[in-house]
């Protein structure tokens, strides 16, 4: 039997083999009786016809040697479909990036940009690079904020598309794996929102590319490329060590790829890989490793005190984001890439089994001790959707109701995609503003403008606030972008030491959530600031609406003749306070 090529050339075949959704079947068949003869006159027969054969020579107790594969010239439907879903939810998420307001989260790593550092106390820097590439290209604008992330989301789709297709040696499972991703709400938001999951999402499955295409080819320009993913994810977010066991694993698993991990070649790939990581790690070498000890402390919190609860959420989250259909697509898809793959010696699919399933599992665990944000697990479904794509494209048979559902989960995901892209760009939909959890997106401007009125009042009086979310917000719609200071054990990127000792003496605006709060009573963030202040009192209450109802609370305060004290001013983990 010989082994084939992916698109063209030969394809092994065994008893239990479906045939490739191609347009020409080339077949040679070798006698059980006469082994050892030369191959009989080949077959050339259409797809259609190909299982029939392949059944029929069985029976004969027949092998069938080689298949001789010849791609369709022309696209497919699914490939057409593909195509268009592609680019239509591109468009999309291209038009709700640069209409919809940034929110507390997306403001908060544009403040990262001023100015640029190695690396950050929450995350690793490359959100930071790409933001400040946007915004140098299209301005301060939320467009600006976002179009990296909107970009790299069509790159995703392209890489999912290219290793879906050479993993399973099928055009559909590639086209239908693009489709599946872009049909799922997690997706269509990774794709608006930026965060560090965008270039985590892009070096996770430029990972999983390369590496299908060095078990393709053989080639060791793609394990470069895939070093190269590595680190480039490392010091995207976290996360991405996730990757490393299911990729480790399969070439501890499979006696053909042992050999890389003795030559040259590995050990260069991953050096690559750890230079690409220098910044993180200097940057936590200056700072008392605190950004590791803070990611170490959301993986392996304990005392949670609802463990069922946090589970069950989680659960929920998951069904919404990925949609009902498309997660139990990507749940079977996972196991069975991790079956088949070892059974039928597929190291292709057993990778994308392998750093899907264990991911989703891990964060499973993880709630038991935990909250897990939804996001967390989105790259499991990278893999996820190429394998579920991979499993059903490879089945001869299909009950009628599989059938149904496979017909369904896009539609049902796109619908919901396009809902969830429609309300974030226009809150129309009447959605109550308890559940709509898109009303972050709103108000944040209204907030701006009052605190910008209050500047002109009270002239020379500085920003401060005692939490991060709205510190990047408030100063991204202000007309000067002026900080915001904010109390926390490690000074910020985007105002200076020299800035702070600048404040004593100086009176404060305090910008606080007070949602929920008693009316006519002083905040507890605002009676915090007695022992730092002459004194303090309120200044006005501003409601932040979405979609034209009320969404959330803040109240300013002014807060007289700063005395120090309040202020991380040094460098380090923890930074040195201002001194009263």
């Amino acid at each position: 039997m010989t082994a084939g090529v992916a698109d063209q050339g030969t394809e092994p075949v065994g008893k239990r083999a479906s045939v490739p959704d191609l347009r020409q079947v080339t077949v040679w068949k070798e006698s059980s009786v006469a082994a050892g003869a030369s191959l009989a006159p080949p077959i050339t027969i259409d797809n259609g016809a190909a299982n029939g054969l392949f059944q029929a020579a069985m029976q004969e107790s027949d092998v069938i040697t080689r298949v001789s594969v010849r791609q369709p010239a022309r696209p497919t439907p699914i490939e057409w479909w593909a195509l268009g879903v592609v680019l239509g939810m591109a468009a999309a998420r291209l038009v709700v990036a640069g209409s919809a307001l940034l929110s507390a989260d997306e403001a908060y790593y544009w403040q990262w940009t001023r100015p640029l550092q190695l690396s950050y106390y929450d995350h690793p820097a490359m959100v930071a690079y790409w933001i400040w590439g946007g915004i140098h290209l299209l301005g301060q604008t939320a467009l600006g904020v976002r179009i990296a992330g909107t970009v790299s989301a069509l790159g995703v789709s392209i890489l999912v598309w290219d290793a879906g297709r050479l993993a399973f040696r099928s055009r559909q499972a590639g086209a239908l794996a693009a489709l599946w991703l872009n049909c799922t709400v997690l997706f269509g938001s990774a794709g608006v929102v930026i965060t560090p999951d965008a270039p985590l999402l892009l070096f996770w499955t430029l990972a999983l590319w390369s590496l299908v295409r060095l078990f393709d080819s053989g080639r060791a320009a793609y394990l470069y490329a895939a070093g190269l993913a590595l680190g480039l994810g490392a010091i995207s977010k976290y996360t991405m060590a996730l990757v490393i066991p299911g990729i480790v694993a399969t070439f501890l698993l499979f006696r053909p790829l042992r050999p890389w991990l003795r030559s040259r070649h590995a050990w260069l790939a991953v050096l690559l890989a750890g230079i690409c990581t220098t910044p993180l790690l200097l940057w936590n070498l200056r700072n008392e490793f605190a950004s590791f000890h803070k990611q170490l402390g959301h993986a392996f919190d304990s005392g949670t005190v609802s463990p069922v609860k946090n589970l069950l959420a989680y659960l929920g989250t998951q069904v919404g984001l990925v949609t009902p259909l498309l997660l139990l697509f990507c749940l079977w898809g996972m196991a069975w890439a991790l079956w088949a793959g070892w059974r039928r010696q597929r190291p292709a699919w057993f990778l994308l089994g392998a750093t899907s399933l264990p991911v989703l599992a891990f964060f499973v665990h993880h709630t038991l001790s935990g909250v897990v944000q939804p996001h967390w697990s989105g790259p499991a479904y990278i893999g996820g959707v190429m394998a579920a794509a991979g499993a059903w494209a490879t089945r001869s048979e299909r009950p009628s109701w599989a059938r149904l559902a496979f017909l369904a989960a896009p539609i049902v995901g796109a619908v919901m995609t396009g809902l969830v892209l429609f309300q974030a760009a226009t809150a129309l939909l009447p959605i109550p503003i308890k559940i709509d959890a898109l009303k972050r997106l709103g108000g944040w401007d209204e907030l701006a403008a009052a605190v910008e009125q209050e500047r002109r009042l009270h002239p020379g009086a500085f920003l401060l606030t005692e939490t991060h979310q709205p510190t990047g917000v408030v100063s991204f719609y202000l007309p000067d972008h002026a900080p915001v200071f904010v109390q926390g054990p490690i000074r910020p990127s985007y105002y200076t030491a020299a800035e702070v000792a600048a404040l004593r003496g100086r009176d404060g605006i305090l910008i606080t959530r007070t949602k929920g709060q008693p009316a006519g009573s002083l905040a507890p963030s605002a009676a915090g600031l007695l022992p730092y202040f002459d004194r303090v009192t309120p200044l006005r209450t501003v409601i932040l609406h979405w979609g034209g109802r009320p969404a959330d609370v803040y109240s300013l305060y002014l807060a007289e003749h700063y005395h120090g004290g309040l202020l991380t001013m040094g460098d380090g983990f923890p930074g040195a306070l201002d001194k009263p």
